[in-house]
């Protein structure tokens, strides 16, 4: 009887605004955790971090624990963090999408325009508002049998 390691790969459908809203955008993603009810010590923690911009050590000792638990909430909550840090990305999409608007409307060229219109293409993209991007990859693939002319006969003289 034969061994066989199992591979599996979970693929989740991610949607992006789209006109239409149709767009279907297959990513590989890890497994999802099964979600644990959050302590109210954990969203200290989880309060604290999105107050003091992202400090996760600082953010875990005023939540009461210890420095070196820090890591650890990082890694067990990272699920939620980055359900959070969404919601911030979204909120702040309507802040990028006015900037862009007033620059476009602004009769003078300001300086830091450029940054800000970086930052702001930035944002959007990040939060699936952005232009979409398409590889057009063309593969030529070289497959099959190589025929070579028969062999000659090898005259040995002696």
């Amino acid at each position: 009887m034969s061994h066989w390691l199992t591979l599996r790969l979970n693929l989740h459908p991610v949607r992006r605004p789209t006109h239409h809203n149709n767009e279907i955008t297959m990513n590989l993603l890890p497994e999802k955790r099964k979600s644990t009810k959050i302590s109210e010590k954990e969203e200290l923690f989880l309060q604290n971090l999105f107050e003091n911009g992202g400090q996760v050590v600082a953010a875990a000792e005023n939540a009461g624990y210890t420095k070196g638990s820090a890591g650890y909430l990082r890694s067990k909550l990272a699920d939620e963090i980055i359900r959070r840090s969404k919601n911030v990305l979204a909120s702040a999409s309507v802040k990028a999408t006015n900037r862009l608007i007033s620059m476009i409307d602004s009769p003078q060229i300001e300086r830091g325009d450029d940054v800000r219109l970086k930052a702001a293409e930035s944002l959007l993209n990040r939060v699936g508002l952005g232009r979409e991007e398409t590889h057009n990859h063309n593969v030529q693939a070289l497959h099959g049998v190589v025929l070579l002319p028969p062999k000659k006969g090898i005259e040995v003289n002696g």
